[in-house]
């Protein structure tokens, strides 16, 4: 995918690991203590309640991504595994014998436990959005930081004729039993005017950054803007699709 030129604020956009692989079919219900295996067994479509490493893939389905770290702080690897499956109603094939697959993706958070084994905290569905169409693709990068900030990276990719390209990333923290949403950035540039906005938040601080540059003439002084944004309750992981 063509990557386009972005100004950044000091807050930084933190880019993850981005992997295609194979991978079954096991949701879940959501864990009072995330480090110990649920009281009840979740119930899931997609993913293992209870996994190794190697059985945190799904099988019979296209995996999008992929991020280990420490989620919640425990000194234990845990991971994020995004998955599309491959059911046959929703896959097409080109005349190339190119395939697109038109599934919904369902991302998976194991946590890590001290006998080495992954519990699945918790599968979520209608969140990581899809291929829908021949010309519009979806490409997913996420990272853990070291503070176990997980960062979804969703971009836009347009086969042809797309005067703009655009990406989101957003930024949760695993708090009070959840996932939050603590920060989100969006990128937008014009391949005609050659005007890129970055727009970032920070719901933490209430902060809104606006830095609006010119890809095509760099002796055009980048014009940044802030305001600051309702206090409001912070948005769980799984509220929306993250388009």
């Amino acid at each position: 995918m063509k990557k386009h030129t972005i100004i950044l604020s000091i807050a930084a956009l933190t880019l993850g690991l981005f992997a295609v692989m194979s991978c079954n079919s096991s949701n879940s219900q959501e864990q009072q203590n995330p480090t110990e295996q649920p009281a009840e067994k979740p119930q899931t479509t997609l993913f293992k309640a209870v996994a190794t490493e190697i059985e945190v893939f799904p099988a019979n389905c296209d995996t999008m991504g992929i991020a280990w770290g420490d989620l919640n702080q425990d000194g234990l690897k845990d991971v994020v595994v995004v998955a599309t499956p491959r059911l046959a109603e929703n896959m097409r094939v080109r005349d190339d014998g190119f395939e697109y697959n038109f599934n919904s993706p369902v991302m998976g958070i194991y946590f890590g436990t001290k006998d080495g084994k992954l519990n699945l905290y918790k599968e979520y569905e209608n969140t990581i959005p899809g291929t829908e169409d021949e010309s519009y693709f979806i490409e997913l990068e996420m990272e853990i930081s070291e503070k176990g900030v997980l960062s979804l990276n969703v971009e836009h990719f347009y086969t042809a004729g797309a005067v703009n390209t655009d990406y989101n990333i957003f930024r949760y923290r695993y708090q009070d039993n959840d996932f939050y949403l603590i920060g989100a950035d969006t990128g937008a540039l014009s391949r005609l005017s050659g005007e890129n906005e970055v727009v970032s938040i920070n719901y933490l601080t209430h902060k809104k950054q606006t830095i609006v540059s010119d890809v095509f003439d760099e002796s055009v002084e980048p014009k940044e803007t802030w305001e600051t944004i309702p206090d409001e309750p912070l948005e769980k992981l799984g509220a929306r699709v993250l388009d």
